[in-house]
């Protein structure tokens, strides 16, 4: 009987690339676990506007973003609008402070800003009724009383 050399070099190479998959398999597992636990540490806030008005107002989450006057989240007139933004990742997320603005999209005059910590905006009801009284607007935040626009 003849031994097959290849054979067995054919088999060593089987091996070697089982090992490598086996290695890069127990990588990835690896990869989703930690970002399955960031993703389970994330925080996050549901605000509910409610606009009362015949104007279209615009949320942002910075006064930055509010000066460029690009109104990508509008909350349309006489409509209830919900937006989930995010607070942060991590075992501190809900400390991380969450600003909300608020403005009329056309002329872009603002009617509300607030910064609180995400964990402050969370315990709240967490909804927003904006008003038009003349040519004012009253925005009542979850968190106070009303106020209005500067």
């Amino acid at each position: 009987m003849r031994f097959d050399f290849r054979s067995v070099s054919s088999i060593r190479g089987v091996a070697r690339r089982i090992r490598w998959h086996a290695v890069f398999i127990a990588l990835l597992i690896g990869i989703g676990a930690v970002s399955a636990a960031c993703w389970m540490n994330h925080e996050e806030v549901k605000l509910t506007f409610d606009n009362r008005t015949e104007a279209v107002l615009c949320f942002y989450l910075s006064p930055e973003e509010a000066s460029t006057a690009d109104c990508s989240a509008e909350v349309k007139p006489q409509a209830t609008t919900a937006w989930l933004p995010g607070c942060g990742y991590g075992p501190d997320a809900d400390k991380i402070p969450l600003t909300v603005v608020l403005t009329v999209k056309e002329g872009g005059r603002q009617i509300y800003q607030r910064t609180e910590e995400c964990r402050t905006w969370q315990a709240s009801d967490r909804k927003f009724v904006i008003e038009q009284r003349g040519d004012d607007f009253v925005a009542t935040d979850p968190l106070a009383d009303a106020t209005q626009s500067p």
